[in-house]
């Protein structure tokens, strides 16, 4: 598949826990066609929530990379005692506000992992906390070396809708690092692919009620698979969502 020419304006958000945790997905970008010097770097420490409404105005398209996991009360939960749950709340608090703007806006949303489970509870959803103790598998879901490890299929639910159409092209195979996964789907959010032992892999927001708001998710990391063809135009795909909002 050729590249995508990115929009001629406005920063590609990544929204992380530190800058060295967004080298991949800033590579995966730029192998995509989007010049270094576009992409833009976000964090609880460098970000206020207060100038979040701006530079949402100035942006092409917003990635939820990877991270730590979304505090449990913002799905109406306590931490399990024993589930390994490690929290940021203002990396939440972030990224509610970077959210609550992209939606004002429709700039496009594109979350991985962690960024996956951060729009299923925006949206009113819920999550397993711990996937080892609440839900044991044995696929493997935790597998983090190497990064491009590929660990399981992925099953496509809607060959159709968006995100689907390229992952049913080819048998889907993705790696898998996580310990929390989609409890309770959020309404408005439609299931795209699922694991084979039924977690949801990959969502995107209903054409119904997205109102042009481009927002898709999955489970796995596509950052360290670019050189897939397949993984690769899941990023053209969000470049091509920045184009058109541009």
């Amino acid at each position: 598949m050729s590249e995508t020419n990115p929009p001629t304006d406005g920063w590609f958000l990544l929204s992380t826990s530190a800058e060295e945790r967004a080298v991949p997905y800033a590579e995966a970008l730029t192998a995509v066609g989007v010049p270094a010097e576009r992409i833009r770097v976000v964090t609880p420490a460098a970000s206020s929530p207060e100038a979040v409404r701006e530079l949402v105005g100035q942006s092409a398209g917003l990635v939820l990379c990877g991270g730590v996991d979304v505090a449990p009360e913002r799905y109406g939960e306590e931490p399990l005692p024993h589930g390994n749950v490690e929290v940021l709340p203002e990396r939440d608090e972030l990224e509610w506000s970077l959210l609550e703007a992209a939606r004002e806006s429709r700039l496009p949303v594109w979350g991985v992992c962690r960024g996956l489970q951060v729009l299923n509870v925006f949206f009113g959803g819920s999550l397993w906390q711990d996937l080892p103790t609440q839900l044991p598998s044995e696929v493997g879901h935790s597998i983090s070396q190497p990064p491009d490890a590929l660990v399981h299929t992925v099953r496509v639910l809607e060959p159709e809708m968006p995100l689907g159409k390229v992952l049913a092209r080819e048998p889907a195979l993705v790696n898998s690092r996580h310990h929390q996964a989609v409890r309770r789907l959020a309404d408005g959010l439609v299931p795209i692919a699922t694991s084979p032992d039924g977690l949801v892999e990959a969502a995107v927001l209903s054409p119904e009620t997205a109102g042009g708001w481009w927002v898709r998710g999955v489970q796995w990391h596509p950052e360290n698979l670019v050189g897939m063809a397949q993984q690769r135009a899941l990023w053209q795909d969000f470049l091509l969502a920045a184009g058109r909002r541009a």
